[in-house]
C-alpha cells in the first residue's frame, strides 16, 4: 500500500483535476518523500523533485551523489539520479511525466518557487501540457496532519518546552543574551533536536519582534522575551516565553492579564468548525476592548515541517479548523523602546475541541517572575 501522504495528495490531485503534481521545494518535496536529502538545503544548483501522476506513478529524482541515501530513506521506490554537470534535471522530469501518460495533461508545478529556467525548458519538453500552481493544493493538504506527524510535533514541542524551562531556572543578572542563546543551542540538541534556531531579548530588546541576542547582559528589572524554534526529524516546534527579572509593574501586568485572557477566549473556540477570521477577531476585539492594538496581524500560524505554515490565524484566511490540524496561537504586545511580550505554544485540534501541544511544562497565565539574583 502506498503511504498515507501519497494518498492524500493524490485525492486532493483528484479534487482538482490534475494529472500529476509535481514538487520542487525543500518543504513540499521533504513532505512528500518523508526525508531531507541534504543538499537540497545548502545548494541552489542540485534540484530535489517529486512527482506523482495518476493514481500509481510515483518517482523522486535526485542528484547523482545523493542516490544511495534517497534509496536509503525515500519513501519513494523508484529513484532517478542525475549528474550535476552533464545532465538537466528538467529533462529527467519531463521523461518521467510523458512515461507516466501526462506529458500532455494538467500538471501542477511550484510555480512560486521552481527556476525560470527549469520551468521554460519543461514547457518546451511538454509544448500540450498545461502548468498550473501547486501551492495552495500543498498548503491544503498539510494543514491536516496525519498521526505520524502529530507524534513527532509533540516529540519536539515537549523537547522544548523543557529546554525552556532549564534556560529560565538558570536566568541570572549579568548573563548575556549570547550566553542564553549558546545554552538553548547546546541543550536543545543534546536532547535530540536536528537544530534550532531562538530569539533572545531583553530590557528595550524585548520590543524588538525578532530580538536576535547580542552581547547585552540580563539587569534586574529586565523583561526578557525567550523563543526556541526547535528541528526534530524535519518537524518543526515554537515556543516563547516573557518573564521579568523580579517583580512585574502595575503596567506589566495588566497588559500580560490582557494578551492571556485574549487567549484563554481563543482557546475556548478551539474545534472543528471553528473559523480562522473567528479566531482573529475573538483576539483582536478583546484587546481593543482593553486598551491595546495588536502587534502583528495575526495570531498565529500552522506548524509542520515549517514553523509557518497555513492556516495564518488572521482575516483573511477563509478556512475552517478541522481534526488534526496543529498551529501556534502567539499574543504579542510590542512597546518599542521599553519592552515587549509574547507568549507562543501549539496546538492541535482535535474532534471536539483542541489540546495543547506545549504549555504543560512552563505555565504562563501569570507573568513569570525571575528572583534577580
Amino acid at each position: 500500500m502506498e503511504h498515507q501522504v501519497f494518498t492524500k495528495l493524490r485525492a486532493e490531485m483528484a479534487k482538482d483535476g490534475l494529472d500529476a503534481l509535481v514538487a520542487h521545494s525543500l518543504d513540499n518535496a521533504t513532505y512528500t518523500a518523508g526525508f531531507q536529502v541534504p543538499s537540497h538545503a545548502m545548494n541552489r544548483f542540485r534540484r530535489t523533485i517529486t512527482v506523482l501522476a495518476g493514481s500509481d506513478f510515483a518517482r523522486q529524482i535526485v542528484v547523482n551523489v545523493e542516490e544511495n541515501l534517497a534509496r536509503e530513506r525515500s519513501r519513494f521506490a523508484d529513484i532517478r539520479s542525475y549528474n550535476q554537470f552533464t545532465d538537466n534535471p528538467s529533462d529527467l522530469l519531463a521523461d518521467a511525466l510523458i512515461e507516466a501518460g501526462v506529458g500532455s495533461g494538467r500538471i501542477a508545478v511550484e510555480l512560486d518557487f521552481m527556476p525560470a529556467m527549469d520551468f521554460q525548458r519543461l514547457e518546451r519538453r511538454l509544448p500540450e501540457a498545461t502548468f498550473v500552481h501547486a501551492r495552495d493544493l500543498y498548503f491544503r493538504t498539510r494543514m491536516v496532519k496525519t498521526d505520524e506527524e502529530v507524534a513527532l510535533l509533540k516529540q519536539v514541542g515537549e523537547l522544548t518546552e523543557r529546554v525552556m524551562g532549564d534556560i529560565i531556572d538558570g536566568l541570572r543578572v549579568g548573563k548575556s543574551e549570547n550566553e542564553v542563546g549558546a545554552e538553548i543551542m547546546a541543550r536543545m540538541l543534546e536532547g535530540g533536536a536536528a537544530g534550532v534556531a531562538y530569539q533572545v531579548g531583553s530590557g528595550i530588546r524585548s520590543g524588538i519582534i525578532n530580538c536576535k541576542p547580542t552581547a547585552k547582559e540580563i539587569e534586574a528589572g529586565d523583561v526578557v522575551r525567550l523563543e526556541i524554534l526547535g528541528d526534530l526529524d524535519g518537524y518543526r516546534s515554537n515556543v516563547t516565553r516573557t518573564l521579568v527579572m523580579g517583580t512585574p509593574t502595575e503596567e506589566q501586568a495588566k497588559i500580560w492579564a490582557v494578551l492571556i485572557a485574549a487567549r484563554d477566549r481563543c482557546e475556548a473556540i478551539l474545534r472543528p468548525g471553528t473559523t480562522v477570521p473567528d479566531l482573529w477577531t475573538t483576539y483582536r476585539d478583546h484587546l481593543k476592548s482593553n486598551g491595546l492594538e495588536p502587534s502583528l496581524t495575526f495570531l498565529g500560524h500552522g506548524i509542520g515541517r515549517t514553523i509557518h505554515e497555513e492556516p495564518y490565524l488572521t482575516e483573511t484566511r477563509e478556512i475552517d479548523l478541522q481534526a488534526n490540524m496543529t498551529h501556534t496561537m502567539e499574543p504579542l504586545y510590542m512597546l518599542p523602546g521599553r519592552m515587549g511580550f509574547h507568549v507562543e505554544d501549539m496546538y492541535r485540534i482535535t474532534d471536539d475541541g483542541a489540546e495543547k501541544i506545549t504549555g504543560h511544562v512552563v505555565p504562563n497565565d501569570v507573568l513569570i517572575e525571575v528572583p534577580p539574583r
